[in-house]
């Protein structure tokens, strides 16, 4: 049997972020909660997950900016981000 497919949720909604988890955990995925870019980058970098569900409005740094982080870096530049 395959392993779980992990998905790091980035929002700093804690509501919706947990809300978003229920629902992707009831498919079956793993998921990481992350509340704002920084945490989402740290995370990335210490186990690269399939794939990202990424909010733009965050503090710290918002979801534009990670995004160009992870997509200029060629070691996280093929994950799938929503």
């Amino acid at each position: 049997m395959s392993e779980k497919k992990r998905i790091l949720v980035v929002d700093d909604e804690p509501d919706f972020a947990s809300l978003v988890q229920a629902n992707l955990e009831k498919e079956g995925f793993e998921v990481e909660i992350a509340y704002n870019g920084v945490e989402g980058l740290e995370k990335v970098k210490a186990n690269p997950p399939d794939a990202i569900v990424l909010d733009v409005m965050m503090p710290e740094k918002d979801g534009y900016e990670m995004c160009a982080d992870l997509k200029g870096d060629e070691n996280y530049s093929d994950i799938p981000i929503i």
